[in-house]
């Protein structure tokens, strides 16, 4: 479901989100406000996406949103996605964030008032708040990553997993391709 924002005192403009033609929002999905969906863009069933209070919203091209992912942000602030980036299954980005390119950020993942490099991999049930992450970085799964000394002592994605977010992307976006030729 696509729709406006109401007004507010802190923005007194209504939006309409904008999705590019080869982008796919699923119909349970609730995408509101000034959310720009770019190119080949997979938003998946029950993923919330709100600009009422941060805004814009701005996911590149490429992302995708899985199942029952979250996206909100504290007033004034807004949320920016690069190309590329996988927010997997219940994962809540919380604004003000800026994600990289080529990011995964993992199931039940909390990512919320940070900056993130890119090609950044966010494990499974992490939590990254208030920090910089430089390009590269890998957050283990479970993690609590919430000061910058913690952030700085991140080594590099594992070998293991360097792969792992171009599969998602690229299912991801034939996912995009083929639920929008269904309708």
């Amino acid at each position: 479901m696509l729709r406006r924002n109401p007004r507010t005192s802190w923005n007194s403009q209504e939006s309409m989100p904008s999705v590019a033609s080869t982008a796919y929002v699923d119909e349970s999905a609730v995408v509101i406000g000034d959310v720009r969906i770019g190119e080949s863009v997979y938003i998946g069933p029950c993923a919330s996406i709100r600009a009422d209070e941060a805004t814009p919203i701005v996911i590149g091209d490429e992302c995708n949103v899985q199942d029952g992912a979250i996206f909100h942000g504290l007033k004034g602030s807004s949320i920016k996605l690069g190309r590329k980036v996988s927010v997997a299954h219940g994962a809540v980005i919380h604004g003000p964030l800026t994600i990289g390119d080529e990011s995964f950020i993992g199931f039940n993942a909390v990512v919320h008032a940070s900056t993130l490099g890119e090609r950044c991999f966010v494990g499974h049930r992490a939590l990254v708040m208030g920090v910089t992450l430089k390009d590269g970085s890998f957050v283990p799964h479970g993690s609590v990553i919430d000061t910058q000394e913690k952030a700085d002592a991140l080594g590099p994605v594992p070998d293991s997993l360097r792969g792992f977010n171009a599969e998602v992307v690229e299912v991801n976006c034939e996912f995009a391709s083929g639920y929008r030729a269904m309708r």
